[in-house]
């Protein structure tokens, strides 16, 4: 009552209406964040200690490891799919991140016919994800055109590759993904870095360009060091999902991820579905323990890389 009264006797009441209308302003994401993250995820960790009975149990965390060094109840070893996750993020960002910074800076110094370009960079990331999978199936579907072309420009591909597509062969399917992966990962932020890109003033490179300095050089000793802070952002976000993202992989394959091509991501996403659906065989203790165990895996490497980002360059302020 005191706190109340001394909030009467500082404050006016049209200041007090401000108060209220900004914490009513606050309260909705706050609630938001209580319920769909910290409640959430601490239901999580609470449901990889307990059994279907709500008993403390560890045998989630032994279904977890069975599942690395043998294979899991759905028959599918975690630790190579595990290993096809972080290919696919390496791939995605350790070969295909460095071609994005170098294509984006290109379009930005409004070459001959950078607009045409520069739209044909937006449209695949405009799509959804279910239109961009399912153009991809039927474009290397049996009867698609990638895998005529391929046919006819004479790649030996396997006789299940050539009957049921790419994505229907063990030696090809995994291929396929990582050449979607690398599509998307050159389209995927080349919006958030056209606009970092923007902010550096022209004065910089026109002062450089008298200096001798050439169309590289520009780029690396200017532009990225400028944009620095936000590049060290998209990485650090990418090193969040390093272990979880499933890169379509439910749709690709139809749920199933065979062929080779089952990722980590896509073995939680699968589990839970299944769980939700009626058809699993486990509480969902199983895939709480496992995102569990892959959260205290990716919390050093995030931790680490952002580390190692901010000092591997000094941010420049523009």
């Amino acid at each position: 009552m005191k706190l109340l009264d001394k909030i009467k006797k500082n404050y006016s009441r049209l200041e007090r209406r401000d108060f209220l209308f900004v914490y009513l302003l606050v309260l909705f994401p706050v609630v938001q964040f209580l319920i769909f993250w910290f409640y959430v995820n601490a239901s999580s960790i609470a449901l990889a200690f307990q059994n279907g009975l709500g008993e403390f149990t560890w045998v989630n965390f032994e279904m977890v490891y069975q599942g690395f060094t043998e294979v899991d109840m759905l028959g599918i070893n975690l630790g190579e799919s595990l290993l096809r996750s972080f290919t696919l993020w390496i791939v995605g960002e350790g070969l295909i991140f460095p071609m994005t910074l170098i294509t984006t800076y290109v379009l930005t110094k409004k070459i001959a016919g950078h607009y045409v370009f520069r739209v044909i960079y937006y449209i695949p990331g405009l799509m959804g994800a279910i239109i961009w999978t399912l153009l991809i199936k039927e474009m290397v579907a049996y009867s698609g055109p990638i895998t005529k072309m391929l046919l006819s420009l004479g790649v030996d591909l396997p006789f299940g590759a050539q009957k049921n597509g790419l994505l229907r062969h063990e030696d090809t399917a995994f291929v396929t993904l990582l050449l979607v992966r690398s599509i998307m990962g050159i389209v995927g932020n080349n919006a958030v870095l056209t606009g970092a890109y923007t902010r550096v003033p022209d004065e910089l490179f026109e002062s450089a360009e008298l200096d001798g300095a050439g169309f590289f050089t520009q780029m690396f000793k200017i532009a990225i060091p400028c944009i620095w802070s936000t590049i060290c952002t998209l990485l650090t976000f990418a090193l969040c999902s390093i272990f979880t993202c499933d890169y379509n992989v439910w749709l690709f394959t139809d749920g199933t991820g065979g062929y080779e091509t089952s990722t980590i991501g896509f073995q939680l996403f699968n589990l839970t579905y299944r769980l939700s659906t009626g058809t699993g065989s486990t509480g969902y203790g199983y895939p709480a323990a496992l995102g569990f165990v892959l959260t205290i895996m990716t919390l050093p490497i995030v931790l680490i890389g952002k580390w190692a980002l901010e000092k591997a360059s000094e941010n420049v302020e523009v």
